[in-house]
């Protein structure tokens, strides 16, 4: 029987699911350039060897650290660079150090890159100038530890960051604009209220100096999204309208505030299973006005 010789490549084998140190891997590579790996090594060692990583990094399957507590810091441009290779890093890994022009530049990978950025250091640190930010991208740039930040809620021709689209189910998608990045307004309108979260992050840091007013806008929101925007855009003087979007318990539960802030609002939609609004007499003469606003037929079970 005719035995044909096997060649080094084919004999390489490693046991699926072991790790490889950085030099394991890219010498096992050397030897089987289709051979999937996965890297555990220290923070340093992944730093050092990132454009050779990356050069291969469609047969890595994860990148893990040794160093759990160890970061990798890197330039916005650097990221975009290796955005294939980071995007298999562990989460909260990456410190991007940039100026804010350049960073907002490669918004899209910023975005792809969320889960892996832990902050991101803006250069120069000391600038007082406003840098006008989507509310899509409110909580990716709560990860900063300095900065001032506006949101920008309008159509701006000159626009400074990638405009994000909505599709009819609700589901978010990001999209590169075409020409000079620019705002949807309708779009980022919407994105106040989802994105409340990144709005209270910033504020809570300091970092957020203004909210734009709303022009022509009502936001869709529920009770608790409505109830924290109000705070937020009476703090900044923001025009705003809202259209609130809630179960009847929760507009039970909240009828004051609805009543209090019956000027802003410009709508109240319930939505899940429809039952009585139960209100006290006074709740029900206080918030008269409110209720007129609701879009559905409604009833009221009166207490106390």
């Amino acid at each position: 029987m005719q035995v044909s010789a096997l060649s080094a490549a084919s004999t390489t084998y490693t046991p699926a699911g072991k790790s490889m140190s950085v030099s394991q891997a890219l010498a096992a590579l050397k030897v089987n350039s289709r051979m999937k790996v996965s890297i555990a090594d220290t923070a340093e060692n992944i730093s050092a060897n990132l454009k050779d990583l990356n050069t291969l990094q469609k047969q890595i399957i994860q990148v893990g650290f040794t160093n759990a507590s160890s970061k990798v810091n890197l330039t916005s441009s650097q990221a975009k660079n290796n955005q294939n290779l980071l995007s298999k890093f562990p989460e909260n890994t990456l410190v991007l150090n940039d100026g804010f022009d350049v960073l907002n530049g490669n918004i899209s990978t910023l975005r792809s890159l969320n889960s892996q950025i832990s902050k991101m250091i803006i250069t120069p640190s000391t600038g007082l100038s406003k840098q006008m930010i989507s509310p899509w991208d409110s909580q990716l740039w709560s990860k900063s530890v300095n900065g001032k930040f506006e949101i920008q809620t309008h159509v701006d021709t000159s626009g400074s960051a990638t405009a994000p689209s909505t599709s009819t189910t609700n589901q978010v998608s990001l999209v590169q604009a075409g020409g000079s990045p620019q705002f949807i307004g309708y779009d980022d309108t919407q994105a106040l209220a989802i994105n409340y979260k990144g709005l209270k992050a910033l504020d809570d840091m300091g970092m957020l100096t203004g909210i734009e007013s709303l022009k022509g806008s009502a936001i869709n929101a529920t009770v608790t999204e409505g109830k924290y925007l109000t705070d937020l855009f009476n703090k900044y003087s923001t025009e705003f309208y809202l259209n609130i979007r809630d179960t009847s318990a929760n507009i039970s539960k909240n009828i004051d505030f609805l009543a209090n802030n019956n000027k802003k609002i410009a709508g109240i939609t319930q939505i899940g299973s429809i039952k009585p609004l139960q209100i006290s007499h006074a709740q029900n003469v206080k918030a008269d006005k409110a209720l007129s606003k609701m879009k559905n037929a409604y009833s009221l079970i009166l207490i106390g």
